[in-house]
């Protein structure tokens, strides 16, 4: 009984991290499940269904389907959508039923593939592991299937090259091309981040090759092997990191760029690995600006302004937040973004813990660090991929039991809402909510700030 999540909830499930990665590719995603049994994506882990159209279907599995192995009748119906909406691959994963039945996802996908001469693909998904199991999968699942197909290996290193003579006789301040690996609405929202992330990037002499997956087509991606690094911003695009590497040597670094110096520092690691000068100036300043392209699910949200509040002004909203915030039984207040350094820097020695997914809460630890002068900050990772990010201080696990029993050392918690459940009651700690989408779905999405650049900080 361990594992029971008495108070805490699940991370989204792997086939909705499949479905997530690839939603804005015209693809077709068939989920092998129930009828209505995956609800929950549609309604908290995809908010862009308000704003763009997608091809995500449900097998609406049977209870005889699921007895008697009915693969015809799933291949049929993939089939005939297949037929009638030509995407541009089809991408096919399952939930427990089917994986307690051993279906053979990746021998149906060829089986598709044969019929209907569209790419496609199965990824061993069960809605028994965390999201970005299957997002990962369905990213590696491209490198092989698009970009080696427009991209030869052999050719590779001597395209690159062309490139980057292109853009210096052409005077721009592009040194270098970049891959940015893992942006999906799970972990950064609809809210700017992943607009935020290239505008980083592209002002920092990089050229944004391909960003998987969020504004970039699936013709863009094709075109990864001509990128000269791959920065990893979240553990979904760390198996595509991998196969990209192995097929066209391409290494790539994994970090955020949250904060000044942190910013910085990831920066300089991307110049080192491709090698290319780098510039005399980092510049961290990006802009807070809601995403544009999702008026109706981002409509509302309380996103930094272009004009900077007073210390004051902040003060007080913390204050208000504070006042309203029910759920706080005085452990702790509800924060606004950016964040004070004063947080940190009145007390280094403070034990700060941030729970989340590992990319994330390892970029954040290094601007705390660098930026705030924090000394004691350690992870707690729910997720099963840690992207080998974790110290020895820090904890890899998903049971309640342990988060509970590690946050009672805390003095400052950096975590989703829904974790105020489980604060101990005999202990006085600052509280920082910083929403995550793939955990709390649409709940606190309003209060999802944009976390890139030194912008979180002041």
């Amino acid at each position: 009984m361990k594992q029971v999540q008495r108070v805490l909830v699940n991370y989204s499930a792997d086939l909705f991290g499949m479905c997530s990665a690839l939603y804005e590719l015209g693809g077709l995603c068939v989920m092998d499940d129930a009828s209505g049994c995956n609800s929950t994506y549609d309604t908290h882990d995809e908010p862009r269904w308000f704003d763009m159209d997608s091809m995500i279907y449900i097998s609406a599995l049977t209870e005889n389907d699921a007895v008697m192995g009915n693969d015809k009748k799933l291949i049929d119906d993939i089939c005939e959508v297949a037929e009638a909406e030509r995407p541009k691959f089809i991408a096919l994963g399952g939930s427990p039923i089917p994986m307690m039945m051993g279906t053979d996802f990746r021998g149906l996908a060829r089986v598709i593939e044969k019929r209907t001469g569209i790419p496609s693909f199965g990824i061993r998904s069960s809605g028994m592991h965390t999201y970005e199991i299957g997002a990962g999968q369905a990213f590696a699942a491209l490198v092989d299937l698009f970009c080696v197909k427009s991209i030869q290996p052999g050719e590779a290193a001597d395209r690159r090259a062309a490139l980057r003579q292109e853009r210096k006789a052409a005077g721009g301040t592009h040194r270098i091309g970049v891959n940015i690996l893992g942006v999906t609405p799970l972990d950064f929202s609809i809210v700017g981040n992943a607009e935020a992330l290239t505008a980083f990037f592209e002002q920092n002499g990089c050229a944004v090759v391909s960003s998987w997956a969020m504004g970039c087509t699936l013709e863009q991606l094709s075109l990864a092997g001509l990128a000269d690094v791959t920065i990893v911003v979240s553990a979904t695009g760390l198996p595509a990191a991998r196969r990209l590497q192995e097929v066209y040597g391409t290494p790539y670094v994994t970090g955020i760029p949250i904060g000044e110096r942190a910013s910085s520092d990831l920066l300089k690691r991307v110049y080192a690995e491709s090698g290319a000068a780098k510039p005399e100036q980092w510049n961290a300043d990006v802009p807070g600006k809601k995403a544009e392209r999702f008026h109706a699910a981002a409509k509302g949200n309380p996103l930094l302004a272009d004009a900077r509040l007073s210390t004051d002004e902040w003060n007080m909203l913390r204050s208000q937040k504070a006042e309203d915030e029910s759920s706080c039984d005085g452990t702790g207040y509800y924060t606004s973004f950016p964040l004070r350094k004063s947080d940190f820097a009145a007390n280094p020695d403070a034990s700060v813990y941030i729970i989340g997914e590992p990319v994330f809460a390892s970029s954040f630890r290094s601007c705390l660090e660098a930026d705030c002068g924090a000394r004691c900050v350690k992870i707690i990772c729910p997720l099963e991929e840690t992207c080998g990010l974790l110290r020895e201080c820090d904890l890899h696990t998903e049971e309640e039991d342990d988060i509970r029993e590690s946050i009672r050392s805390a003095d400052i918690l950096i975590a989703d809402p829904v974790y105020r459940r489980i604060l101990p009651e005999d202990k006085d700690l600052l509280f920082i909510d910083f929403p995550h989408e793939a955990y709390s779905g649409r709940l606190y999405r309003a209060d999802i700030p944009v976390f890139i650049g030194k912008n979180i900080l002041f």
